[in-house]
């Protein structure tokens, strides 16, 4: 696996679904729902840490 960093520079709401199949594949595809221009990349929690 390569691994690409890169830094954030715009927000945006998506929604995502626990559901997985038998063989552990995710069921439902990730859904954009909007950007928020109003939030910057600093104000939001990295992943897997509590806000």
């Amino acid at each position: 696996m390569t691994v690409t960093l890169v830094r954030p520079e715009l927000v945006v709401e998506v929604g995502v679904d626990a559901a997985r199949d038998n063989a552990g594949r995710w069921r439902h595809p990730v859904r954009w729902y909007r950007a928020r221009p109003d939030l910057s990349p600093g104000d939001i929690a990295h992943f897997g840490n509590s806000a």
